[in-house]
């Protein structure tokens, strides 16, 4: 067994802890925060559709574009207005075991863990809950959802089992 010097050791630790930092650390506005959480095209901007990655709906395309998703490689939709990016969702049915980024939400997937992360990622940012058949979002089915300041909200689906099912990020009301 090879033993490293205490020097080694400690740079690797704090490289290590360093690379793990908290977006919040690095993104000061909480809505900014989290829809870089989501993925790297930024919403309420001009954007090419195509350069997001595949589009997965193609048949129920509009000719506006509204009801076309485009996912991108990390499996992330994005819907657009026009040529705006508007809203963006993540599937964690898709996504399987995989960590979920955004909203800081990583390997969670019980109501209690993902909320508690969600808070964490977005401590200034009030989330309220509507219980299932309050919801107004299917049989048994939870949402939770916080607002931003500059009128974009986030909403969280949990399933009848308290898991979750999707996290979503709109920066507006599309109409």
């Amino acid at each position: 067994m090879k033993i490293m010097p205490a020097a080694l050791t400690l740079a690797l630790f704090a490289s290590a802890f360093a690379s793990s930092a908290h977006a919040s650390e690095r993104i000061a506005d909480p809505f900014d925060r989290a829809d870089a959480s989501f993925s790297r095209y930024p919403l309420s901007l001009p954007s090419t559709p195509q350069a997001i990655g595949r589009l997965t709906n193609g048949d129920s395309c509009d000719d506006d574009g509204l009801a076309c998703e485009w996912e991108d490689p990390d499996g992330v939709v994005h819907i657009f207005a026009g040529d705006i990016l508007a809203i963006k969702i993540v599937d964690a049915k898709t996504l399987g075991a995989r960590d979920i980024p955004a909203l800081g939400i990583g390997p969670a997937r019980t109501r209690s863990a993902v909320l508690a992360k969600v808070r964490a990622f977005l401590p200034e940012i009030p989330v309220d809950c509507l219980e299932p058949g309050k919801a107004g979002q299917g049989n048994g089915i939870a949402s939770c959802e916080g607002s931003f300041a500059n009128g974009g909200w986030f909403k969280l689906l949990f399933g009848p089992d308290s898991r979750l099912m999707s996290a979503r990020i709109d920066a507006f009301q599309i109409d």
